[in-house]
């Protein structure tokens, strides 16, 4: 069987694009407290790199975030793209993600799987 840790990447990766989607789906304002590192129990530095690769693969929209000599910071207009969404439904990888969690909803919050 399929495991993967609640801090692996592509979990992780997950729980922030379905989070959007469903928020998106339900037009519901996005929650900012459940964009962090500490809300996703990971490390700032992975949190911040997760979330660089979403926008630079186009999974995230290129205006969710900003970059200062801060860091990275997520902006109140984040939001999932055709892409992500289409990643969602498509990739194997996330079927294996969404199948391997145990738990959803203690994992993802109170947010409705594909």
């Amino acid at each position: 069987m399929f495991h993967l840790a609640k801090n692996d990447y592509f979990v992780v990766m997950y729980r922030l694009m379905m989070y959007l989607y469903n928020c998106l789906k339900n037009d519901q304002q996005v929650d900012l407290s459940k964009i962090t590192s500490s809300y996703l129990g990971i490390n700032e530095r992975y949190f911040q790199y997760i979330l660089t690769n979403l926008v630079n693969d186009g999974y995230l929209m290129a205006d969710s975030t900003y970059e200062d000599m801060n860091g990275l910071h997520v902006m109140e207009s984040i939001m999932i793209s055709p892409k992500g969404i289409a990643y969602l439904h498509e990739n194997s990888t996330i079927a294996k993600v969404k199948s391997s969690v145990k738990g959803l909803s203690d994992i993802i919050g109170n947010v409705t799987p594909l």
